[in-house]
């Protein structure tokens, strides 16, 4: 095995001197090359040194406070590996399977790689079943696997959520914020919102000053703004119904000049919602257009990142190319548009109908907008 240094922040042990730090223990018989990767102070992933396997091979790293370090293979079949290494760390093992032990974090990053890919092998053999039965009329087992899937799922997310409540302290609990089942997070911050900022509270305790626990602040403020956002749409979708004033709106038209949307210029006036990249939008009010009747129409775009690569070219060539007229404004922000939040928008595309500044209809589609 090559030996490799961590910059300045691990240091090898030689094989002359008695074991130090946290030696790892690789029971891999496939050959390949590692990536070795971890959080540097602002919390970004950084690439500390390249790790090469010829297989059963053992290493020694040490760090003077626990974190966290990522094995990526970059070359061969080798498994995913993560690891809380520190002066509490002193032997870990990597099993033929590529699951790690040692200790009580170690135990539970081995677990958890476990569980995601018992959850991968179940979803594909569920799917192996269905698919034996996807033009059958008469198979009446499809509900009873669906609800063998959903308890599989609650149970998953309840392992996580033990592991939350009784070791708020363990700095292994971070890779559960990753875990999904399907295209869904197994924890919702709306839901687990007291758990995860009791688990900041206690890692930042524990290890202050932890680039994986900035990193985790980091994480919680960015879903505690999607919080405060969610909760003013949802205020907005209430209080921006009809007989309520249509509220004040600062936007730029698709030439960079500022409008300010003043509820008492729109007389009577037909308020659209859309973007770009939204084909029923688009086919709706395409129609309208070629009938002749938005020329009066004031367009407000969602359009925006990260949606989109390029929002404003692609806002400016929907517009053109769907030759509709009326007035055009957006702030290019995406799902986190003021157009959103202000209005409570939910679904696209929502109009309005607006007479003296005053909302008279609220609709998802124009034919029901009176």
């Amino acid at each position: 095995m090559r030996k490799f240094s961590f910059l300045f922040l691990i240091a090898i042990i030689g094989c002359s001197k008695p074991p130090q730090g946290t030696q790892f223990l690789f029971a891999l018989e496939t050959p390949g090359t590692y990536s070795v990767q971890m959080r540097d102070d602002v919390g970004e992933f950084i690439t500390i040194d390249t790790l090469e396997l010829l297989g059963n091979d053992a290493f020694t790293v040490q760090f003077d406070t626990a974190r966290i370090i990522s094995f990526l293979p970059i070359e061969g079949n080798l498994p995913v590996v993560h690891a809380v290494v520190g002066p509490e760390h002193a032997q870990l093992s990597i099993s033929q399977a590529g699951f790690i032990s040692g200790d009580a974090e170690n135990n539970w990053l081995g677990a958890q790689r476990k569980m995601q890919l018992d959850l991968l092998a179940y979803t594909d053999s569920m799917d192996a079943l269905k698919s034996n039965y996807i033009d059958s009329t008469t198979f009446m087992g499809l509900e009873a696997l669906n609800s063998a899937y959903y308890a599989y799922a609650d149970a998953y997310r309840q392992r996580i959520l033990d592991s939350l409540t009784t070791h708020p302290e363990r700095l292994s609990n971070l890779l559960t914020i990753y875990h999904r089942v399907g295209q869904k997070s197994v924890l919702d911050y709306a839901v687990d919102r007291a758990l995860l900022q009791r688990m900041y509270q206690q890692l930042r305790t524990s290890y202050p000053g932890s680039p994986d626990v900035t990193t985790y602040a980091m994480w919680l403020a960015k879903y505690e703004e999607m919080l405060d956002f969610t909760k003013a749409v949802e205020a907005a979708e209430a209080k921006f119904q009809p007989g309520h004033p249509f509220p004040e709106l600062k936007l730029e038209t698709p030439e960079g000049q500022s409008v300010h949307l003043k509820r008492m210029s729109l007389d009577d006036h037909i308020v659209a919602i859309w973007a770009s990249w939204c084909s029923g939008c688009r086919n709706e009010l395409r129609a309208t257009a070629d009938q002749g009747k938005n020329e009066d129409w004031i367009y407000l775009s969602i359009d925006g990142l990260p949606q989109q690569r390029s929002p404003l070219a692609e806002w400016y060539d929907a517009i053109k190319q769907d030759e509709l007229g009326g007035m055009h404004l957006s702030d290019l922000m995406g799902s986190r548009s003021t157009i959103i939040s202000g209005l409570g928008i939910t679904e696209l595309p929502v109009y309005f109908r607006v007479k003296e500044g005053i909302i008279v209809s609220r609709s998802a589609s124009i034919e029901s907008l009176d």
